[in-house]
């Protein structure tokens, strides 16, 4: 079995991407301990909530794993990798971490607008910002991209920082004309276009989608000709609309159709260097840390192995065992591959565990 098939085909590095991890906490509070640091209970809790139902490929055959199990595996990965950058000296400082909060709620109102509405803490966006860059930083170690090679690639690649029109909307995506006369009869009888959309949003019905976003009103346009056509339309009457008002339905695939509300527009326009000379270095950090001999998916891999893990729940702890032996394998298949000496049984031991108290 392939190493990337047990642990990923790689690591995150994107901050958009959720990773919260371990935090210190009380002990008896921890649903697990990764060596010397609690898995801290209601951390581990509001992640949950957030993580889809996992889906695992083996051969042909799509099988669902506990939303628990794999959140829990994934906070003391994150953890194993904080301790390496920590070990490494590459762990971003609080300073650090804030400063690319603060960034990344200016550049993605939609971070913000999370947590306002109390859908994400802000707690816990700083340790998913922490992993992430603990991850760039380990990635990136001893890399170095002078100011001339930014400048060249953002005059190289300069439509790339071209950003379209946009509109902000609300919408609700509906297939069966009994739900749609309801829905009508809501804004009829004076329901506000949220409160409709909160509505079948927290009690969906069959063939009903209700949700939020952005549309872009100009670039490219699907090649198909009747998503075409929808898209065209669509993009036509959001760029008619004023804020906060509500469309008439329209059509965006076979059977379906939509009613959207805009919450706001947004001109398009060239991003300026002095905006975008951070992200474009740090993308060519990335991309020279990349092509060095260093595989930090097998180094954390490796970390993983030797690190001590108390899970509490006894069916999650033989479970992750099992995990455990499996990553071993793959590690030594992977080391084959490369045509390294496999680890030694000393080196490659499975973490010790211990009963849930």
């Amino acid at each position: 079995m392939k190493l990337t098939s047990l642990f990923g085909a790689g690591l995150a590095t994107a901050v958009a991407v959720t990773t919260l991890s371990a935090c210190g906490g009380r002990s008896q509070d921890a649903v697990a301990k990764v060596g010397e640091t609690p898995i801290d209970k209601e951390m581990y809790l509001r992640r949950l909530e957030l993580m889809p139902t996992p889906v695992q490929i083996a051969g042909n055959q799509a099988t669902t794993a506990p939303a628990g199990y794999t959140t829990l595996v994934q906070m003391i990965r994150e953890q194993v990798m904080l301790d390496m950058a920590k070990e490494e000296g590459v762990l971003p400082t609080d300073q650090q971490v804030e400063e690319r909060v603060q960034r990344e709620m200016k550049n993605n109102p939609q971070i913000k607008q999370a947590i306002t509405e109390q859908r994400l803490t802000l707690d816990d966006y700083r340790q998913r910002v922490r992993v992430a860059l603990a991850e760039f930083n380990m990635v990136t170690k001893g890399v170095t991209v002078t100011e001339q090679e930014v400048k060249q690639a953002y005059e190289q690649n300069k439509q790339a920082f071209y950003r379209p029109a946009n509109a902000s909307v609300r919408f609700i995506i509906v297939q069966n004309p009994e739900v749609r006369k309801q829905i009508d009869d809501d804004l009829k009888r004076g329901f506000n276009f949220q409160s409709v959309v909160n509505k079948y949003a927290q009690n969906p019905v069959a063939g009903v989608q209700a949700n939020q976003g952005e549309i872009a009103l100009e670039g490219a346009l699907p090649e198909n000709p009747q998503e075409r056509q929808a898209s065209l339309r669509i993009r036509n009457t959001l760029k008619n609309a004023k804020p906060m008002q509500v469309t008439e339905w329209l059509p965006v695939g076979p059977g379906l159709v939509a009613r959207f509300e805009v919450l706001a527009k947004t001109e398009g326009r060239q991003l300026p260097f002095e905006e975008v000379k951070d992200q474009i270095r740090e993308a060519l950090m990335l991309q020279k840390g990349r092509q060095t001999n260093r595989d930090l998916n097998l180094e954390l891999a490796k970390r993983m192995v030797n690190t001590p893990v108390e899970i509490k729940s006894e069916a999650w702890k033989k479970q992750y065992e099992k995990y455990m032996e499996e990553l071993k394998k793959a590690i030594t298949e992977a080391e084959k591959q490369m045509g390294r000496q496999p680890a030694s049984p000393q080196n490659a031991a499975a973490p010790q565990s211990a009963q849930g108290r």
